[in-house]
């Protein structure tokens, strides 16, 4: 089955840039490998990939969201309802950089040091 979507892909790819070929422009098209057999593993490996910072695009089209409704959906989010900016995920180990932790660090020394004196 997945030889039939892969030639699938080549197609529709085909047809898309043909399309747009005057414009300078090269489009890549891909059908997620999907089915109702193993859509909740999709899901969940799509879901934990957007919280390491992989496409939140596979995520949304997994859970069955339209791209350019996602795409809306998240630009209404972040711009006009700032959700970005208030739903901050927790930190962990995987989502903190190394200036956070020693940006910590300093600030927790300078506390310490300024508290001995």
């Amino acid at each position: 089955m997945r030889n039939y979507l892969n030639m699938y892909d080549t197609w529709i790819r085909f047809l898309i840039n043909e399309r747009f070929s005057r414009t300078g422009l090269n489009f890549d098209f891909e059908i997620l490998p999907t089915t109702v057999f193993n859509i909740k593993d999709y899901q969940g490996q799509y879901l934990q990939g957007t919280q390491f910072g992989y496409s939140k695009m596979r995520a949304g089209v997994a859970m069955g969201v339209k791209q350019r409704n996602l795409i809306s959906m998240i630009d209404f989010e972040n711009e006009f309802l700032d959700l970005d900016e208030k739903m901050i995920p927790l930190l962990s180990s995987y989502t903190q950089g190394n200036e956070e932790n020693s940006d910590k660090k300093n600030n927790s020394s300078k506390k310490n040091s300024s508290s001995s004196s």
